[in-house]
């Protein structure tokens, strides 16, 4: 029965390529793969929206009201009778597939635009940011891309405020959608083969190299040089463990387009989605990070605001509309990629949707982008999540967690003065996901999040 269940899978996916392009014998490789998978693997995806989601009202001050347009108003502590709020609102497609937290504080609560340094760090900030640490334990087929980066609008005018770190080092994103497709889809026929002998040999040989000038330095010289080794010999075991792609690869053409652009902004951002969707969809990943634009941005949302950048909108210096629609154009951009998973077939189950097995988690680097502060911070974990996700069997579900919190901040009306630090949020999901966080402090997983936590 098992034999047969597998070639059905392998005539389906035969008939998917046929489709979608001719079959060279990388594609029979994939669909023979594709045909073999049976086991749900989760797959995480980190979204970070620049300063804030206005937590706080248009005349909130300080450290805010508590009472702006980000977190849905409820009916108790834990509940799925909750409201959308105005920007929230603009997830309502997938509200039966998310948990909106609330509660929770980032790093010190109060540095501002520094806040990218934290956000998906630990409270020291000085460890690896989750998506690191999650690459490391979902691993796809191409160990090189363990963890993908896309930031299509982050530091284009110089300012490298990046969120994703390996170690203390700062990660530069994928900001070309073009550049990121050929770096991800690369030739089939070479794919199909494995890894070429030739590349290992010249590696080796590199490698050998580097030892014997090794041998001729000191100090801080030799210290360099050795992270160079590390480098070389990281990338010979990536070749190594490489493999051909799994489940239905669709081909990805882009038009190229000027990723510095503010005219261009609403379609690169799109490119991105197909792309990472892509690459999920093929099992060349399990985890990715989009940073859409860096704090203090100043790259136009000409769809939104074309005389103000969104920096001085989430100041509320050009006026009520732009400061709400600028925060709702970025939501926006994340249900659109929602959509683009939604699309997408699963490698691991093809009858399920990528969505299907898919988290995605939503935050900034602070609450709110005119007090800058990192208190109420806004967090929604939404999709199918291979079942992991406590998300109100269907109907969605607000869960305030003040009633685990570890850290006291000067507070709002609403939310008071205990928090959970966000570095717990992580060390949860990474228990969920079979690992845990090497980060210092607090690091008790918040319980209620997820059914295996």
């Amino acid at each position: 029965m098992g034999i047969l269940k597998s070639r059905r899978r392998f005539l389906v996916g035969l008939a998917a390529a046929s489709v979608y392009g001719p079959l060279t014998q990388f594609g029979l490789a994939r669909m023979a793969l594709a045909g073999q998978a049976e086991q749900s693997r989760l797959k995480v995806v980190f979204v970070v929206v620049p300063d804030g989601l206005a937590v706080d009202s248009y005349t909130g001050g300080g450290f805010g009201d508590g009472r702006g347009l980000w977190h849905p108003t409820a009916q108790g502590m834990d509940t799925t009778a909750f409201t959308l709020n105005e920007i929230s609102a603009e997830l309502a497609a997938y509200r039966s597939q998310s948990l909106y937290l609330r509660g929770i504080i980032l790093g010190p609560g109060n540095v501002g635009h520094n806040g990218w340094n934290w956000v998906l760090r630990d409270s020291n900030s000085s460890q690896s940011s989750i998506d690191i640490l999650l690459g490391q334990v979902l691993p796809g087929t191409e160990p090189s891309h363990r963890s993908l980066f896309a930031g299509p609008h982050a530091g284009i005018d110089g300012t490298p405020w990046f969120v994703s770190f390996q170690g203390g080092a700062i990660r530069t994103p994928h900001r070309d959608p073009v550049l990121m497709a050929e770096a991800l889809f690369k030739d089939p026929v070479r794919l199909s083969s494995g890894p070429q002998p030739r590349s290992r040999a010249l590696l080796e040989t590199a490698l050998a190299d580097i030892q014997e000038i090794k041998g001729k330095l000191s100090g801080a010289e030799r210290q360099k040089l050795d992270v160079h080794l590390d480098s070389v010999e990281q990338v010979i075991k990536d070749l190594d463990m490489t493999q051909p792609p799994v489940g239905e690869c669709k081909p990805v053409t882009l038009e190229p387009l000027d990723f510095r652009s503010a005219r261009d902004r609403t379609r690169v951002q799109a490119n991105h989605h197909q792309v990472v969707a892509t690459a999920l969809s093929c099992g060349i990943t399990r985890v990715a990070t989009i940073q859409i634009g860096r704090s203090a941005e100043s790259l136009n949302i000409i769809d939104v605001a074309p005389s103000s950048n969104p920096h001085e909108c989430a100041h509320r210096r050009s006026g009520e509309a732009f400061w709400k629609g600028t925060r709702q154009w970025y939501v926006r951009q994340v249900k659109l990629f929602m959509d683009e998973l939604a699309r997408y077939q699963d490698p691991h189950v093809p009858g399920d949707s990528l969505l299907d097995h898919t988290l995605v988690v939503l935050t900034s680097e602070m609450a709110d982008g005119a007090p800058e502060h990192m208190i109420d911070m806004p967090l929604v974990l939404m999709g199918g999540a291979s079942g992991l996700l406590r998300s109100g069997e269907g109907a969605g579900r607000y869960f305030n967690i003040t009633g685990q919190a570890d850290r006291v901040h000067e507070g709002n009306p609403v939310i008071g003065q205990n928090f959970v630090d966000m570095q717990r949020i992580w060390a949860t999901l990474a228990k969920a996901a079979g690992t845990s966080v090497p980060y210092g402090g607090n690091i008790e997983p918040v319980t209620g999040i997820f059914s295996n936590v």
